[in-house]
């Protein structure tokens, strides 16, 4: 058993057929039935393989809970699945969730596991923001979920990772300049940041190339753009980004967030932040409320930053709906 600063409140270690335990899995279930409108794709799921399931109680009462499960055979040795992560919803708000997942971190290398890894769903955008403040990290859908389109999936490693040196951190005067859609630096940008995106999301590549390829589709984006700024270190372009006008299926009042990126020599002197500070500003300049926009799930380090920035993880919306390689985030003005 775990205590807290709280007396009232105790994080104990129960078994998978525990009443409480099974009254909160029942209830979540439930929960997730009602949300999606279908039983969940592991609502058969047995205690087969679980090596940890943490009981949170508030003065005796079964408040919140979550599972490990032993998942090294298909997924690698030491690696654990979290499962089962649920909190009444009377009690939500209060940090219950995060005192479970920290347990179940703490006590699952205690199993020989160094690596969690879990699925949430796109309609639970508190779980997503959950467990990005808490370090995972997002990645392909895997197993079961590899074709869902309203899963996501992420993963935390539990022991530290050996890192490459950093590079040396370019130096120079960055400017933010606002320029035209079709100016040469800023098209000579989007090209760039279209190679990235072609070797990242390979996938995409041939409805893109379908839909007339990259000349068409930056058109298409164009059309609606409000405002393009390129951001140069000592007069070199070296970022881009845009606010589009939303959308059908949008936010009422949102602006999109729109080709933000960064060339590899420019990473780490403050370029990314910079732009993304731009957009927000002429946002509130033309009246709108929040900004909002897509970022793929084989960019942490974009995620990282948004989330960093204020921006909260929402339900997909728009042409994003079903999309599985998407994480979708909004920013109040």
């Amino acid at each position: 058993m775990t205590t807290t600063a709280d007396p009232t409140l105790e994080v104990a270690l129960v078994g998978w057929d525990h009443p409480d335990a099974a009254r909160l899995r029942t209830a979540q279930q439930r929960e997730l039935r009602d949300r999606y409108g279908d039983d969940d794709i592991g609502h058969t799921m047995t205690g087969d393989g679980i090596v940890v399931f943490a009981l949170l109680r508030v003065a005796g009462e079964p408040v919140a809970c979550g599972a490990v499960r032993d998942v090294s055979d298909e997924h690698g040795t030491g690696t654990g699945e979290v499962k089962r992560m649920f909190v009444v919803p009377e009690r939500r708000g209060e940090g219950h969730s995060r005192r479970v997942l920290a347990e179940l971190e703490r006590r699952a290398p205690e199993h020989g596991l160094t690596r969690l890894i879990l699925e949430t769903g796109t309609l639970q955008p508190e779980a997503i923001g959950l467990y990005l403040r808490a370090g995972y990290v997002p990645i392909d859908n895997f197993g079961e979920y590899a074709e869902v389109g309203d899963s996501r999936c992420f993963a935390k490693s539990l022991v530290p990772v050996e890192r490459a040196p950093h590079a040396p951190r370019p130096t120079g005067t960055l400017t933010v300049e606002r320029v035209e859609w079709d100016d040469a630096d800023a098209l000579a940008l989007r090209r760039a940041m279209r190679d990235f995106n072609r070797a990242t999301y390979e996938h995409f590549e041939p409805a893109l190339e379908a839909a007339g390829g990259f000349e068409a589709d930056d058109a298409r984006i164009g059309a609606g753009v409000l405002a393009t700024f390129v951001a140069r270190l000592d007069g070199t372009p070296v970022g881009h980004a845009a606010l589009r006008a939303s959308g059908d299926g949008y936010a009422a009042g949102s602006g999109e967030l729109k080709k933000l990126f960064v060339t590899d020599e420019a990473r780490g002197v403050g370029a990314a932040r910079a732009l993304l500070a731009a957009v927000e500003a002429e946002a509130r300049t033309l009246g709108l409320t929040s900004v909002v926009l897509q970022t793929g799930v084989r960019q942490p380090p974009a995620v990282a930053l948004y989330v960093s920035a204020g921006y909260r993880a929402v339900v997909p919306f728009g042409p994003y709906v079903g999309d599985a390689h998407s994480l979708l985030f909004a920013k109040q003005l």
